[in-house]
């Protein structure tokens, strides 16, 4: 029985230790792979954060457009997130992203007035 509980802590602290250097590596990272670590990491927080569309870096046949740029969550804190959109979208939208980490889930355009001000602040001085 000693044994068994061994290999249990054993084994999750082995998880715990992955888990948390995965969250390390993948900070502030914007691709694919770091996506979906992130997606799936329990210890990566779930966010809210702002952008201002831009051009997309791609566009495939089927019309879904790939973004890559930068992001502001509510408190000004800034980050590259990229993201497919279903269509190419116009230029200086403002869109609400829901993210874990550099994974994106869904997106929704809003309004300038109902962005925070401290992530308009950014978001508009890439311009």
């Amino acid at each position: 029985m000693k044994k068994f509980v061994k290999v249990v802590l054993g084994l999750i602290l082995v998880v715990g230790i992955l888990a948390g250097g995965l969250v390390i590596t993948t900070r502030n990272s914007s691709g694919e792979l770091a996506g979906v670590v992130d997606r799936f990491n329990p210890l990566v927080p779930e966010k809210v954060v702002y952008i201002k569309t831009t051009d997309p870096e791609s566009v495939n046949g089927y019309g879904t457009a790939h973004y890559k740029q930068l992001a502001a969550d509510q408190n000004g804190q800034s980050r590259t997130i990229e993201f497919d959109g279903l269509k190419k979208f116009r230029r200086n939208y403002f869109m609400k992203l829901k993210s874990k980490g550099a994974y994106v889930s869904n997106y929704e355009i809003m309004k300038k007035e109902a962005v925070p001000d401290a992530a308009l602040a950014v978001i508009e001085a890439t311009e």
